[in-house]
C-alpha cells in the first residue's frame, strides 16, 4: 500500500548497514584479540558495529495487539495508530493475559489516550529499553450492554469508562424502509491519502493553536462542563470532565476533515479554526453527552430492567398498542422489540407487571405463563 512504497528502499538500506556494522564488529573483535595477546588496552567498541534496528512495514491500524506488539507498533508509526475491534469485550478482558502483570496494560491503554512518553524498563531487555516517545492511539469497537456495564462501568473509577465517546441510538422500530445506503459526501478513502504525505520533522508531533475565536468556544465549553457536573455523579461525572480535552481533539480532526474537502494544493491548517472548534462542541453538548447519559445509566441497569425499557418503548410505538402480548409470538415479529429470546421477553414483562403498565392475561385457571 501506499504506507510501505518505500519499504523495499528501507530494507535495502537497513541490509548495507547490517553488514556494515558486521564488518565493523568483526575488525574491532581481531583488534582485541591482538592487543590481548599483546597486553596492551583493547580498544574501545567502534561507532556502527551495533546492527541497526530491522524497520518495520508502517501500519494505519490493528485489531488484537499486546501490550508488547502495541508498544514496538508505536515506535514504527509515530503518527498514530488505531485499534478497531469487533468487540471490544475481548480486547478488555484480554488485558494483562499475557503479561502477568495485573494492571499493567489496562495502565498502558491508558496512557495512550494521552499521547504521551511510554518508557518499558524490563529486566530481560538489559540495556535495550524501549522508549515510545508519543503513545498514541485511538480505539473504537463496539460492545454488547450487557458487558459495557460488567467490564467498563464497574469496579475501581481508572478512567477507562471517561475516554470513549458513547453511540447508543434508540432501537429502530420501522423497519420497513431499508437503510438507504447514501455514500459519504466526499471520496474519504481517496483524500486520506493526503494524511501520510504531511511532512513530519524528526517523527515530532506539530502543535496547532486555537484561534482568540476558537479559545472563546473552549472557555464557554469549560463552563457549560461546570453546569453539567453538578448535576452528575460517579463515572458519568468523570466522563463529563474529559469533554474540554474531548473537544480540543475532535477540533483538530475536523479541521482536517475540512482540510481534505479542499483543493489538493491547499496548505494543511496553521491552527485551529473558530467553525472548527464550534463543530465539536456542537457534537459534544448536542450528541455524545446524550447519548453518553443513556450508555452510562441503561448500562448499570440489569438486563431484565434494560429489556423492560425496549418493549415499553416498542409497546408506545404501536398504532394501537396491542391488547394481549406472547413472548413467543413477539420473538418472531419482523418488527418486534428485537429481544431475542422469550425467557428475556418474559422477564420484560414481569418487569411491566410489576409498574403495572401491563397485566397477566387470565387463562381458566389462571394466568397464562407468558400472556
Amino acid at each position: 500500500n501506499d504506507l510501505n512504497a518505500d519499504f523495499e528502499e528501507r530494507m535495502r538500506t537497513w541490509r548495507t548497514e547490517r553488514q556494515e556494522a558486521k564488518e565493523r564488529l568483526a575488525i574491532w573483535e581481531a583488534e582485541v584479540r591482538e592487543a590481548t595477546k599483546v597486553q596492551r588496552p583493547p580498544p574501545l567498541e567502534p561507532v556502527g558495529a551495533r546492527e541497526p534496528e530491522q524497520p518495520q512495514r508502517r501500519r494505519a491500524y490493528t485489531t488484537t495487539p499486546t501490550m508488547e506488539a502495541a508498544r514496538d507498533l508505536s515506535v514504527a508509526n509515530p503518527r498514530g495508530l488505531l485499534l478497531h475491534r469487533d468487540e471490544l469485550a475481548g480486547w478488555i478482558t484480554g488485558m494483562d493475559a499475557y503479561s502477568g502483570k495485573s494492571g499493567a496494560e489496562r495502565a498502558f491503554w491508558l496512557q495512550a489516550y494521552e499521547g504521551k512518553p511510554w518508557i518499558a524498563d524490563r529486566v530481560k531487555d538489559g540495556a535495550d529499553t524501549r522508549h515510545v516517545p508519543h503513545l498514541t492511539w485511538g480505539v473504537v469497537g463496539g460492545i454488547q450492554p450487557g458487558r459495557l456495564g460488567s467490564l467498563v462501568m464497574r469496579g475501581d473509577d481508572d478512567g477507562l469508562s471517561a475516554r470513549f465517546i458513547y453511540c447508543w441510538p434508540a432501537p429502530r422500530l420501522d423497519v420497513s424502509q431499508p437503510p438507504t445506503g447514501d455514500a459519504l459526501p466526499l471520496d474519504l478513502q481517496q483524500r486520506l491519502r493526503r494524511l501520510p504525505q504531511l511532512p513530519m520533522e524528526n517523527d515530532a508531533p506539530l502543535t496547532l493553536l486555537f484561534s482568540p475565536e476558537a479559545r472563546r468556544v473552549l472557555q464557554e465549553a469549560r463552563e457549560e462542563v461546570k453546569r453539567v457536573e453538578t448535576h452528575s455523579s460517579g463515572l458519568f461525572l468523570s466522563w463529563v470532565g474529559k469533554l474540554p480535552g474531548m473537544l480540543v481533539r475532535l477540533a483538530l480532526v475536523f479541521s482536517y476533515l475540512r482540510w481534505l474537502d479542499s483543493e489538493p494544493n491547499t496548505t494543511e491548517p496553521a491552527g485551529i479554526e473558530f467553525k472548527d472548534a464550534h463543530r465539536a462542541a456542537d457534537f459534544l453538548f448536542e450528541y455524545a453527552l446524550p447519548m453518553a447519559r443513556r450508555a452510562f445509566g441503561e448500562a448499570a441497569l440489569p438486563e431484565a430492567e434494560r429489556d423492560a425499557r425496549r418493549l415499553a418503548r416498542w409497546l408506545l410505538n404501536q398504532k394501537p398498542v396491542p391488547e394481549r402480548l406472547n413472548a413467543r409470538e413477539l420473538r418472531r415479529l419482523p418488527d418486534g422489540p428485537g429481544i431475542s429470546t422469550s425467557a428475556r421477553i418474559n422477564a420484560a414483562l414481569h418487569e411491566l407487571t410489576d409498574l403495572r403498565l401491563v397485566h397477566p392475561a387470565p387463562g381458566r385457571e389462571g394466568p397464562t405463563p407468558g400472556r
